[in-house]
Order: C-alpha cells, then sequence, then structure tokens
C-alpha cells in the first residue's frame, strides 16, 4: 500500500495536560471530522490513527516511573494503571471517530508490540494490513509495552510510528500538537523553525526545549530526534509538525499546504 498517511493527535492538543483526565472534547471532535472530510475527499486514502496519553497517562505514568522499567509489585501495579488510563481517553477519542460515522478499531501497543530497551523490537502487522485493506482506520495510542530487558516500559505514539513505518512506509507523518511551529529560542517561541534537517538538528536541539507540562516520554525535543531519526532511515517520508489548533489543519496538511514545521532528510 502506497496511499497510507499516519496522523497523530497530540496529548498536549486533545487534553489538557495541567489537569489529570480532562479531555479537550470539541477539539476531539472537531479533528475527527476533519478525518471525514479526508476520506470524503480522496476515497482510497488509507490512514494509520494515533494519539497520545496526555493528561490521562502521563501524570499515573509519572507517579511510577513506568518508563524506566519495571522491578517491584508496585511497578507491575503502575502499568496496569498506565495502561488503563491510555484506554480511558481512546475510548473518548474512538467515541468521537464512531460519532462521525467513521470505521475504526484500536490496535492496542500493549497486546501488538513488545521493546527491548525501550526500543520497539517486534509486532504483529495482520491487523493494521488487514483493517487497512478493508477500509477500516487503524488507531493506536502511547501505551506501556512488555519489554525484555526493562520488564516493562511506555511507548510514545512517535516510538510506535517510527516502527510501524519501516513496515507500512507512509507517504506522510503529521503531528498535530499545539504549537504552530516548533522554535529555534524556545520558551521564548520567536523565531520559528519552518524546516528542520538531520543536519540542523545537531545545531538547534539544545534550544528546542522539552514540555511545559508533565510528559514523561521526553517532551518535544524527544518527538523531533524521533523524526529526525524515521527520515535518516526513510528520506521519502514527509513529516510534518504542526498546531492542530488551526482550521483544516489535517485537511491543508494532507493536500499538500504545509501550515507548520516540516522535518526533511536535508
Amino acid at each position: 500500500m502506497n496511499n497510507i498517511i499516519m496522523i497523530k493527535w497530540g496529548g498536549s492538543l486533545i487534553t489538557d495536560k495541567d489537569k489529570p483526565f480532562t479531555p479537550r472534547l470539541d477539539i476531539i471532535q472537531s479533528l475527527a471530522n476533519q478525518i471525514k472530510t479526508i476520506l470524503e475527499i480522496n476515497h482510497s486514502q488509507k490512514i494509520i490513527l494515533g494519539h497520545g496519553s496526555g493528561s490521562f497517562g502521563h501524570a499515573v505514568a509519572h507517579e511510577y516511573q513506568t518508563r524506566s522499567g519495571i522491578k517491584t509489585k508496585e511497578d507491575w501495579l503502575g502499568f496496569c494503571r498506565v495502561w488503563q488510563a491510555a484506554r480511558k481517553l481512546n475510548i473518548i477519542v474512538m467515541q468521537a471517530l464512531h460519532d462521525c460515522g467513521l470505521p475504526c478499531i484500536t490496535i492496542p501497543p500493549s497486546a501488538f508490540m513488545a521493546s527491548s530497551s525501550g526500543k520497539g523490537n517486534d509486532f504483529f502487522h495482520a491487523s493494521f494490513e488487514a483493517a487497512l485493506k478493508a477500509n477500516i482506520i487503524p488507531v493506536v495510542h502511547g501505551d506501556v509495552v512488555f519489554d525484555d530487558v526493562l520488564g516493562g516500559t511506555i511507548l510514545s505514539t512517535e516510538d510506535i510510528f517510527l516502527f510501524l513505518a519501516g513496515f507500512f512506509r507512509p507517504k506522510k507523518i503529521l503531528l498535530a500538537g499545539i504549537e504552530p511551529y516548533i522554535w529555534a529560542d524556545f520558551p521564548n517561541k520567536q523565531i520559528p523553525l519552518k524546516t528542520i534537517t538531520a543536519i540542523n538538528f545537531l545545531e538547534i536541539h539544545s534550544r528546542i526545549g522539552t514540555s511545559t507540562s508533565v510528559d514523561v516520554t521526553g517532551g518535544m525535543i524527544e518527538k523531533v530526534r524521533l523524526m529526525t531519526d524515521l527520515v535518516k532511515k526513510y528520506p521519502e517520508i514527509k513529516v510534518s509538525i504542526f498546531s492542530g489548533l488551526v482550521q483544516n489543519c489535517l485537511i491543508k496538511e494532507t493536500l499538500g499546504e504545509s501550515i507548520g514545521t516540516t522535518i526533511q532528510l536535508e
């Protein structure tokens, strides 16, 4: 399949990351409506949708330090609670998609993916292939996974996209957050970066910043690093990071209008 795009709704976009378990329902519904419009414009378009955990997963994960690994019975309890928190938000997202009449199904990373030292090393792809063939949108999200070194850990949606991209080779990866650009002077946010390459990332990475809210998966700098690694491996993939608050942002980016920061090889 060569007509696949991957779209992520950032956790900071679809939840209030400073208020635990607080979804932004109007934004979630708006984004779901845009997915519907994209598929109405192009009936052959295939989408793999992902979303962050925002104020649902990150607060619990921070409490138990789940991303660092599992050592005790209490850690495993935290592992399960992070899974539950991520699932609660996913249920809300899926309801919005179903309310739009979109055929979609969650394929949770905890069930299809495994990792080693915090990096994906194996996954079951048949469910994704079957869903895409049936014109069903597979939905993933940041989640706990079992890890053969750490016992268990957390993978962000970008971690998961990096792994899936190697198999599905999407045309585009669209990451919708709350910032309109990646900033060269975060947190002052006066110098937008329209393009980031594998070369200039080394020069600017110390100025990009992490996150102003609790983010156990590394914040913005980690997202950019992962996507820079991705375009190094698969230079034909276009990665865009932009604000999901811009009207019709997903539609514009899907149709080729760049409204944020593009990450490319050079």
